[in-house]
C-alpha cells in the first residue's frame, strides 16, 4: 500500500511546482503592466496640469491684451468719441463671443 501512497506524491509535486511558476510568471506580468499604467497616468496627469497651467496663462494674457486694447481705443478716440469707443469694444468682445460659441458646437458635432 504504501507504493500507491508514493505515486500521487510523486505527480502531484512537479504539477505543483508547474502551478506554481505559472502564477509567478502571471503574477510578474501583472505586477509589470500595473507599473506601467500608473506610470502612465503620472505622465499624462502632468501633462494635464501642465496644459491647464499654460491654458490659465494663456487666459490671463488675454484678458490683459483686451484690457488694453479697450483702453488705446477710448485713449485714440478722445473724450468726445467715447461712447463710440465703448460701442466698438463690446461689439468686438460679442464678436470673439459668437465665434468661441460657433467653434465649441463645431467641435462638439465632430465627435
Amino acid at each position: 500500500m504504501s507504493e500507491h501512497s508514493e505515486e500521487p506524491r510523486d505527480r502531484l509535486t512537479p504539477l505543483l511546482a508547474a502551478v506554481a511558476r505559472v502564477t509567478s510568471t502571471l503574477g510578474s506580468i501583472i505586477a509589470g503592466g500595473t507599473a506601467q499604467l500608473v506610470a502612465v497616468q503620472r505622465h499624462e496627469l502632468r501633462r494635464l496640469a501642465a496644459v491647464f497651467a499654460l491654458s490659465f496663462a494663456a487666459a490671463i494674457f488675454a484678458c490683459s491684451a483686451a484690457g488694453f486694447a479697450a483702453y488705446s481705443v477710448l485713449a485714440a478716440l478722445g473724450e468726445e468719441h467715447r461712447v463710440l469707443g465703448s460701442a466698438l469694444i463690446a461689439g468686438c468682445l460679442a464678436l470673439l463671443s459668437g465665434i468661441c460659441v460657433l467653434l465649441a458646437r463645431g467641435g462638439r458635432g465632430q465627435d
